[in-house]
């Protein structure tokens, strides 16, 4: 049911307001940018934005309905998926991987558990030095991949950013217990119970290509980085958008790589997290219950990312919040950020669920980022409709 307060409050209007006008302004900055920006209060729609153009020319621009290429905030959403299969109990977060996809086990792997994948803890993040974007495009093939892996630390010892080999054991081991593909899994289970099946997609189909904003900008400088460095090794420069126009083809968009290429509008990623949290959206049932998401998001692993060099605090598949980031540092908040500024969470303490999408890539917005200018908004109006 719509509450006429929420909906009606001078500050929340102020806040539709304000953050248009935010993301009016980086578009000015910024021709070929594309903005969206959503946001739930106790389940109730109070912000969506949009602004900047869907293609690099400024010619096609954005709407609600443009699709954005998730990145990485595509694994908070594959992440969701794997903790509904635990709720039904077709996977157990203890259990080996190999149980459900026996060759996997190969090469030293046979101990890991979904739960380190999850955590990031796994050993197994460097991708193969030949990937390429049609080698990650080919579900079956990078399968293979993830066969032939072997553990460069002693699986759950420490934790180092798995970018994109976390989607492909996640989602096949889903796909073992499960029967459907993951693709499938993402629909049926995320989309379809929500309403959000045409807006958050892993897999597009040629209808929603028409919709979908194109990447451009700044190189990411990976490829100035030394051949040794772990962190290269585990995003190969030949895959990293912006360089690689195949991240703008057709065939890329219709394939299935989990960890960053989830198509979505921020209103839907929003309406997910707003799921997670009791305050499902117009109606929609919960995904998960307050059990599994209290062990979802419980402090599982903080320390130093050994990919990334920096401090994390990691969920089961769900980046916690830290002082500082665009989550706010509250104590309860989980999501995940993608590149370019962007991020999606749920704020259990406050009854919210954010979101942010763009298309333009660019390296050390710092305070200017979108996700974190957005965020900042939300909180200031929001504390202000509460006082």
């Amino acid at each position: 049911m719509t509450n006429p307060f929420i909906r009606n409050h001078p500050y929340l209007v102020e806040l539709q307001n304000h953050v248009q006008q935010l993301l009016d302004e980086l578009a000015e900055d910024d021709i070929g940018a594309g903005f969206q920006a959503a946001a739930y209060w106790h389940g109730e729609l109070v912000l969506n934005a949009f602004s900047g153009s869907a293609d690099s020319a400024g010619r096609r621009p954005v709407d609600s309905d443009t699709l954005f290429v998730a990145q990485s905030c595509s694994k908070g959403i594959v992440s969701t998926a794997i903790h509904i299969l635990v709720q039904q109990g077709k996977l157990d977060y203890d259990e080996r991987i190999s149980h459900y996809w026996p060759e996997f086990g190969a090469n030293g792997k046979d101990k890991i558990t979904l739960r380190q994948v999850l955590t990031h803890t796994a050993g197994v993040p460097v991708m193969p030095a030949y990937s390429d974007m049609r080698l990650i495009a080919d579900w079956r093939a990078m399968v293979g991949e993830m066969e032939k892996l072997e553990p460069i630390w002693e699986p759950g010892s420490k934790s180092g950013y798995h970018g994109l080999t976390f989607g492909w054991i996640l989602g096949e081991t889903a796909s073992r217990a499960d029967g459907r593909t993951f693709a499938q899994i993402v629909h049926d289970e995320i989309g379809k119970p929500l309403g959000i099946e045409k807006d958050l997609i892993l897999g597009a189909s040629s209808e929603a290509e028409c919709r979908i904003a194109e990447i451009s900008g700044e190189a990411v400088p990976i490829a100035s980085m030394p051949d040794d460095m772990l962190f290269k090794r585990v995003l190969p420069p030949a895959l990293v958008p912006v360089a690689n126009p195949e991240w703008n083809s057709p065939w890329f968009h219709a394939a299935a790589v989990p960890a960053v290429n989830v198509i979505a509008t921020a209103k839907a990623v929003a309406c997910m997290y707003a799921s997670l949290i009791g305050h499902g959206v117009d109606g929609g049932r919960r995904l998960l219950e307050p059990a599994c998401v209290a062990e979802a998001t419980s402090p599982h692993f903080e320390g130093i990312d050994e990919v990334a060099l920096a401090p994390i605090k990691l969920g089961l598949g769900y980046s916690l919040s830290q002082e500082g980031d665009p989550m706010g540092g509250s104590p309860m908040a989980f999501g995940y950020a993608g590149l370019g500024g962007m991020i999606g969470y749920a704020d259990p303490s406050n009854s919210l669920a954010v979101a942010v999408l763009c298309n333009r890539m660019k390296v050390g917005r710092g305070e200017r980022s979108p996700d974190r200018l957005v965020s900042d908004l939300i909180r200031e109006k929001l504390s202000a409709a509460e006082s």
